[in-house]
């Protein structure tokens, strides 16, 4: 005869009482095979229980508890599901970003008991934390909602009734140089630093290209007879965070791309130099897979020293603090301030949508309004 299932547990009230039973094969995983119910404050209460709910289960009028998803679960699922789809470099910073600040809000919550207050509480928090990206950050959270909807796990995202913080102009700040910031921080390269860095920023700044794609050039991708460079690869991480070789970021960042003849040359007596250094080391620069900017040990170049080499030369002499990628910005601004129509602009930078290109666009436009209205405050005071 099988024992009746009823057990007693201790809790800060008191004995209370419970019953769980085996609830058959089931090939079905997203449910429980055990049937249990606790709480019952006497073994009387715990054994009516059982016994209904044991006739009701056997009569087909009772199923399994549906297995319950933390945040965390569905975010596994739906990460497998989208690596599919991207470089793996992607996801190596989807997972820090998730690692970093998604999952200490989310993770441990059962995803059909987050509600919006929660998720407005996170958000509130990221915008204060992360001014930055705290709308990126929203993005990914909001797709792992998107996705337990699709597999009918909650009945609505809670995060499209979010309201999401808007930016304060005050923590806009504009990264890019105009043409004089620009012309004065390549000289204090040229004066501060190695002439690998001043090459360095030289080329970010005249070419417009992404610092991994700088990283990883090759001699091989230059042609100093047509000035021009090939745009063919990038340099990323991956889930070791140990540098990579990549194709680039998009079909359209595949490029070939023409210089200005001063840029070239500084490129040919940074190849000099680059030989010169590298033979008394004992390396073989005239290899087609030499890097253009190497690191240490013939390596790639660290793009933490890009980063101090432009801090250092920003912080010494008080110029604008904008990051590398600004030089890329730069570039676009300029070529804009300058005519080059905005198709060509699009091409020569590799953007998938022209749309990257007119935001920039804007922020050229708001420039020249205001140069306008201030040449005319100028010419009524001469």
């Amino acid at each position: 005869m099988n024992k009746i299932p009823i057990y007693e547990y201790e809790t800060k009230h008191g004995t209370k009482y419970g019953f769980r039973f085996y609830g058959g094969q089931d090939t079905n995983k997203d449910y429980s095979k055990t049937i249990q119910k606790r709480g019952f404050k006497d073994f009387d209460s715990a054994l009516s229980a059982y016994m209904d709910t044991k006739k009701a289960f056997e009569n087909g009028q009772s199923k399994p508890r549906p297995k319950r998803y933390t945040y965390k679960d569905i975010y596994k699922l739906w990460l497998k599901q989208h690596k599919q789809d991207i470089k793996l470099s992607t996801a190596c910073t989807i997972e820090n970003l998730f690692n970093k600040h998604i999952l200490p809000s989310f993770g441990n919550r059962y995803i059909t008991k987050i509600t919006p207050l929660v998720c407005q509480a996170a958000v509130n928090q990221w915008s204060k934390d992360c001014k930055g990206t705290y709308k990126s950050i929203a993005n990914r959270a909001n797709a792992v909602f998107d996705y337990a909807y699709r597999l009918e796990l909650i009945k609505d995202n809670p995060m499209k009734k979010v309201m999401i913080p808007r930016n304060k102009k005050n923590d806009k700040r504009e990264n890019y140089y105009n043409k004089q910031e620009l012309n004065e921080f390549l000289e204090y390269c040229k004066s501060d630093l190695t002439y690998k860095y001043f090459a360095v920023f030289r080329v970010l700044a005249y070419s417009g290209m992404r610092k991994g794609e700088l990283r990883g050039l090759l001699w091989s991708d230059i042609d100093f007879e047509k000035n021009t460079i090939s745009i063919n690869k990038t340099v990323s991480y991956n889930e070791k965070w140990q540098p990579i070789v990549q194709s680039t970021k998009t079909k359209k960042s595949t490029r070939i791309i023409t210089m200005d003849v001063k840029t070239m040359l500084i490129l040919r007596k940074w190849q000099v130099m680059q030989q010169k250094k590298l033979l008394m080391l004992g390396y073989n620069s005239l290899s087609s897979k030499q890097l253009v900017f190497q690191g240490n040990g013939n390596k790639f170049l660290s793009r933490d020293m890009i980063n101090k080499m432009l801090i250092l030369v920003q912080e010494k002499h008080g110029l604008k603090k904008i990051t590398v990628h600004g030089l890329r910005h730069t570039h676009c601004s300029l070529l804009l301030a300058a005519g080059v129509p905005v198709n060509d602009v699009k091409d020569r930078l590799g953007h998938a949508n022209i749309q990257t290109t007119l935001d920039i666009y804007a922020h050229v436009s708001d420039q020249q309004r205001k140069d306008t209205a201030d040449k005319f405050s100028q010419y009524m005071q001469a």
